[in-house]
């Protein structure tokens, strides 16, 4: 694939997600390309993560006139509003989180003209999660199981709040839980959890082909 076509590719996964003919065309390059090609694609992910008309005119990235006509378009476009969003059981796409024992993480809603992003969360048993701190507010409300929580015990139907600049501790789930949680967007990474299901969604592509062979 030449570069303008993998940094087009690029344009549309990071501001639209791809559509059915460009996720086969993705998947299969994917298998194939290059370190180099990976980082074309990369750089062109990142520059239009916080895009801006003045960001273009400085970056570094070399890119092609009519690339940065689309980088510019996408600027100027005013978002989509979706007015009724429905996510079916069997659409749900899971992403695995890395940490030691096991949880995976459901994206629900992550508008950013809403300022939160709402999610579902189950945590295997035995699961810890480092101490972090919150930069907006965080809220969960426990479906099923338990998380130990700054010296205190969570257990289903408990409710907690944690405000912006607040620190916490290491958190763990004894028996496994199932939580909701809505959170601010100043908390959670676009970027980082697309680039995460994308890759996972790749490698699980990558182990069907050899699982079939």
């Amino acid at each position: 694939m030449e570069k303008e076509q993998i940094q087009d590719l690029a344009i549309q996964f990071a501001n639209e997600g791809l559509d059915a003919e460009h996720q086969v065309i993705y998947d299969a390059w994917i298998l194939t390309s290059s370190d180099s090609e990976k980082n074309i694609f990369t750089e062109m992910v990142d520059l239009c993560a916080d895009i801006s008309v003045s960001a273009v005119d400085r970056t570094e990235v070399v890119i092609s006139r009519s690339i940065k006509a689309k980088i510019l378009k996408q600027v100027e476009k005013p978002p989509k509003q979706e007015d009724v969003k429905l996510i079916r059981e069997e659409d749900q796409e899971w992403i695995n989180l890395p940490v030691k024992g096991g949880a995976k993480w459901l994206e629900l809603s992550a508008r950013k003209e809403d300022g939160f992003v709402m999610s579902m969360i189950e945590v295997q048993p035995g699961t810890g999660f480092p101490e972090h701190d919150h930069h907006g507010v965080e809220m969960a409300y426990i479906l099923e199981g338990d998380l130990e929580a700054d010296g205190l015990l969570l257990k289903a139907g408990d409710f907690f709040r944690a405000d912006a600049g607040t620190h916490h501790g290491e958190h763990m789930s004894p028996s496994g839980c199932r939580a909701l949680i809505v959170t601010s967007s100043d908390n959670y990474s676009h970027k980082t959890m697309k680039t995460l299901g994308a890759v996972q969604k790749a490698y699980r592509k990558v182990k069907g082909v050899f699982a079939s062979s």
